[in-house]
């Protein structure tokens, strides 16, 4: 599972000025004054106004779920992590179908994690596609479709995940040449070489 704070980097952006409290707590994390960088997460979390608000609450999650700092607290993981999910952080939405997918502090629920992980690859989240993909392969979570899955691993390819590559060329042996190339022409536009694709085999002699 992935559970990495957004934005603990050194390199600084331009944000309004509502973001500069999120970016204090971050500098704050960063030289391990954990309490104080809580204070200041937990401020931005509760304010609605600010755009930082729903990372703020996927990193007081990742704090307390692994105990950076403070003693592991599950439950307040859990609400954080379903308060930010609430508001489309795609990194909390991963994070939480990852806790369904394998019951982890929650009772397992493959139907909820596919939702979650299909909300976070909407929004982007290569490794939520590849999890995706993976459901829709295996039929866990959503009805078996090796077409959905193709399309979605090669998704997660695109996007960087090259695992998806063993399975995109399974998957290319279990369809017919033409919807291979079907499927692949879907995402000609996106690939610009980037990958290289299973091209259909013409069985004619």
């Amino acid at each position: 599972m992935f559970k990495f704070l957004v934005c603990f980097l050194s390199l600084m952006f331009f944000f309004p000025v509502n973001a500069d409290e999120y970016f204090k707590a971050l500098e704050l994390f960063n030289q391990r004054k954990i309490q104080n960088s809580l204070i200041l997460f937990k401020k931005v979390a509760d304010d609605e106004k600010n755009i930082k608000r729903s990372d703020a609450m996927f990193n007081l999650a990742v704090i307390y779920d692994n105990g950076f700092g403070v003693p592991v607290d599950k439950m307040r993981a859990l609400f954080y992590y379903e308060a930010a999910s609430d508001l489309s952080n795609k990194y909390a939405q991963y994070n939480l179908g990852w806790k369904y997918y394998n019951g982890e502090s929650v009772n397992k629920d493959v139907l909820k994690a596919f939702d979650l992980y299909k909300s976070a690859a909407d929004f982007g989240h290569p490794q939520a596609m590849f999890n995706l993909a993976n459901m829709y392969y295996t039929g866990i979570g959503t009805v078996k479709d090796i077409k959905m899955a193709y399309r979605t691993f090669l998704l997660s390819r695109i996007n960087g995940i090259v695992e998806s590559d063993f399975y995109i060329n399974e998957i290319s042996t279990l369809i017919t040449p033409e919807e291979l190339k079907y499927l692949n022409d879907q995402f000609a536009s996106l690939i610009e070489n980037k990958i290289v694709l299973p091209m259909p085999v013409n069985d004619e002699k």
